[in-house]
Order: structure tokens, then sequence, then C-alpha cells
């Protein structure tokens, strides 16, 4: 039987990225895989990117913002989801614990060769904190 409506899918990253600060760096990056149980893995992810959620440990010297940046390459030279800036929401009771989530909403393809990763650039508008986790969703 043939799928009917929209399918929506995620990738987790849970790897601590430390020091992230107000500058992007190529080694404080989160690589999402883009692969679902309806594709060929290793192909071209074409889909649309729906939201981009990370979570802050341990925030200090002021951070207020994140900026995002989701790309094509590890080097973070091809993006696809350009620059977006969120406010973070910090914990209630827990003041250097924070999250933001962003919505894109918009279809993408990764057009430089077959792959199906993604990868998650952030920095900060001050200070410096540790990328705990991201989540990027999607749907088909």
């Amino acid at each position: 039987m043939a799928k009917v409506g929209s399918f929506l899918h995620d990738s987790f990253v849970i790897t601590n990225v430390a020091a992230v600060d107000t500058n992007y760096n190529v080694a404080r990056v989160h690589e999402h895989n883009m692969y679902a149980e309806t594709y060929i893995a290793g192909n071209q992810f074409m889909d649309r990117i729906e939201s981009i959620i990370v979570n802050f440990t341990g925030i200090a010297g002021g951070a207020t913002k994140v900026t995002l940046r989701l790309c094509m390459d590890a080097n973070g030279d091809y993006s696809v989801v350009p620059d977006t800036t969120a406010d973070l929401s910090f914990g209630i009771t827990t003041a250097d614990l924070a999250c933001a989530t962003v919505y894109y909403g918009a279809p993408i393809k990764n057009i430089i060769g077959n792959n199906d990763k993604l990868y998650l650039f952030v920095k900060l508008d001050g200070g410096s904190a540790t990328l705990a986790a991201s989540c990027v969703t999607w749907s088909e």
C-alpha cells in the first residue's frame, strides 16, 4: 500500500560539546543523520525541516540568545538553514540550564553529493556553555 499523508522524523544527538561561545567553530558541531526508514541510507536528504531544538548546560557569562546554522558540510560552508537567532529559555530552578527551539518549515535538499547528514553549528550572544543535546525534526 502506498503511503498517504506526511511522516514526522527526528534526529536526536546527545553529545556534550564544551566551550560553545560567541563564534562558530568546526570542532563544536552536532552531526545529524537524516536517514529515515523510508530512505535508502546514503542518499541525498530532501525533505522539509520542521524544527531545531537545542539544550545547553553550564551557561556562564550572560548568554541570552543562541544562533543556529544547519549545513550540508562539516565545515559549515553550505547552509541549508541560515543563521537563525532564538531566545534561550532558562530552567526555573536551575539557572545555568537552557533550551531554545526554532521552527523552520521549509523544504531543503542536500545538493553536495549523496549525503544524508546535516551539521548543526551554534553560537551564543555572550559567555559560554556546553551544547548538551540537539534535535532536528523533519517531515516527508
